[in-house]
């Protein structure tokens, strides 16, 4: 798949940074979402697929930075080590299904999964689960993300889901969510690679989104402790809803 960065305009580069900008923002304010921005603006004038790829270095320098600066990662590993299983191997399963995919149906997955991901913000599980349960649960959990996050990059809502009944507090669920998301996101890049999705144009491209990215989780950290996370997060899951149904429009006309 070709990819050359001087297609582009200057008004579509711009558009691209602001899209990293604020998922980087979005990423500081709550812990999650990178993707969630900036890939369905990315969409809307560049292959889904090219898109997702696109996300690689942002993704995992941001998520390697907060998971290695926690000084809970030993105790992550020991506590979560069946989900991350699941969710390399799923991630890699359903990422063999999302490379091979038509353009309008990678749209419809995207699409589909944000729409998925604001449902489950909108409406968050009340149950508490015992941790006495996360022998099996857990790897179960990490499947379903990781198939779910091969297909449509988005395998955040399963994992918000499975913490949040677990009540785990919340700076360990941000520091666990991004290494969920360092596992889960490895398998789903290296296929991407692997069908020359991920070219050596995109992975710079992709570098040098991280640098603005970064930027904008830097801006979202400082955000968090002025602006009420429940107004800010209302509003997001209201823009990307109608952004999830305009991609799904656009993959089926």
């Amino acid at each position: 798949m070709e990819f050359h960065l001087a297609e582009f305009g200057w008004f579509a580069l711009a558009i691209g940074a602001i899209a990293f900008v604020l998922g980087g923002i979005v990423k500081g304010v709550i812990g999650l979402g990178m993707p969630m921005v900036a890939v369905p603006v990315l969409a809307s004038f560049m292959d889904p697929k090219v898109a997702v790829a696109m996300m690689t270095v942002p993704v995992l320098t941001s998520n390697i930075w907060i998971a290695g600066t926690s000084g809970h990662l030993r105790a992550l590993f020991v506590r979560f080590w069946p989900v991350l299983i699941g969710l390399v191997v799923f991630t890699f399963l359903g990422a063999q299904l999302f490379v091979q995919m038509d353009a309008r149906l990678a749209s419809i997955m995207v699409g589909t999964g944000i729409v998925l991901v604001c449902i489950a913000q909108a409406f968050p599980i009340k149950a508490r689960l015992d941790p006495k349960h996360e022998v099996w649960l857990g790897p179960t959990a990490g499947s379903l993300a990781g198939l779910m996050g091969g297909t449509t990059n988005y395998m955040a809502p399963i994992m918000v889901a499975y913490l949040m009944a677990l009540r785990v507090e919340k700076d360990l669920f941000v520091f666990s969510m991004s290494l969920f998301f360092i596992f889960g996101s490895a398998p789903l890049f290296g296929s991407l690679a692997a069908y020359d999705i991920l070219s050596l144009e995109v992975l710079a491209a992709s570098a040098a989104a991280a640098v603005v990215a970064i930027a904008g989780l830097q801006l979202g950290a400082a955000l968090r402790r002025k602006v009420p996370q429940g107004i800010f997060q209302k509003i997001l899951l209201a823009v990307l809803f109608l952004i999830g149904l305009n991609l799904i429009g656009r993959g089926i006309l």
